[in-house]
C-alpha cells in the first residue's frame, strides 16, 4: 500500500512535464495540418476550356419575331387630277417685273414713319439747352426795357431806401414770362414792382431742345438806385 501511495505522489509531481510533452504535440501536429499540401493525380485533372465555363440547360425558351408591317397605300385621287406646269417667263417680261420692283422701292426711300412728338413740360437750364431764349435786341434791350419801366415805390424813395432784388422767371414755349419769383428782395415796395416789371415784359423767343421749343428758367438781378 505504501508502494502504491509512492508511486502515486511520484505521478502528481511529473504532472506539469506531461502537460508539456503534450501541448508541444498538439502544436506540432497543428502546423502539420497547415502546411499538408493534397497533390492531385494527372489521370483526376479536369482541363477546362479558354472560353469560359458554359452552362447547359433541357429548358429552351422560345423566341418569336414579329412580322413586319405592310405599308399602307395611299387613297387614290378622286376626278380629275390637274397637272400644272411651269413654264419660265420670257426676257421681256423678266426685264417688266424688275423695273416694276425698282421703281417701288424708290417710292418707298422717300416715304418716312412720322414721329410721334411726346409734350415736354420740364424747365430747363439755359446752360444745358441747345438753342437758348434771346430777347429781341439781346439782354442789353432787356436791361433798357427793365430800367424804363421801373417806377421807384414813393415810400422807399422818401427813405432813400436802394437795394438788389433778385429775380427768378420761366420762359414758356410761347416766349411769354411766368412763376415770377423773388429770390432776394429788398422791401415790400421795391419788389412788387419788380416783379409787375417782369410780369408785364414783351415775349422773348424759346429756347430750344432737339428742335423742340421748351420752357427755360432764367434768374436775373434789378439794382433800384436813386440818383
Amino acid at each position: 500500500m505504501e508502494h502504491f501511495k509512492n508511486t502515486t505522489r511520484k505521478l502528481y509531481a511529473k504532472r506539469p512535464l506531461f502537460f508539456n510533452i503534450g501541448l508541444v504535440i498538439a502544436i506540432s501536429l497543428c502546423f502539420i495540418a497547415f502546411e499538408f499540401k493534397v497533390f492531385i493525380a494527372e489521370e483526376e485533372k479536369v482541363e477546362l476550356p479558354n472560353e469560359g465555363i458554359v452552362f447547359l440547360s433541357d429548358d429552351i425558351i422560345p423566341t418569336t419575331q414579329l412580322p413586319k408591317p405592310k405599308p399602307k397605300k395611299l387613297p387614290e385621287p378622286k376626278g380629275d387630277v390637274n397637272i400644272v406646269e411651269v413654264k419660265e417667263l420670257p426676257k421681256q417680261e423678266k426685264q417688266k417685273e424688275a423695273i416694276d420692283i425698282e421703281e417701288e422701292l424708290e417710292s418707298w426711300e422717300g416715304f418716312k414713319i412720322p414721329e410721334e412728338k411726346v409734350e415736354d413740360n420740364n424747365v430747363y437750364d439755359p446752360f444745358a439747352l441747345e438753342v437758348n431764349p434771346k430777347f429781341e435786341g439781346g439782354m442789353g434791350a432787356f436791361y433798357e426795357y427793365v430800367a424804363n419801366s421801373i417806377k421807384y415805390p414813393s415810400y422807399e424813395q422818401k427813405r432813400n431806401i436802394e437795394g438788389r432784388v433778385v429775380l427768378s422767371f420761366v420762359i414758356e414755349k410761347d416766349g411769354s414770362l411766368s412763376q415770377v419769383e423773388v429770390l432776394k428782395g429788398v422791401s415790400e415796395g421795391i419788389d412788387k414792382e419788380a416783379i409787375r416789371v417782369i410780369e408785364n415784359a414783351p415775349k422773348w423767343e424759346a429756347g430750344r431742345q432737339r428742335g423742340q421749343a421748351v420752357r427755360v428758367k432764367m434768374t436775373i438781378p434789378i439794382y433800384f438806385q436813386l440818383r
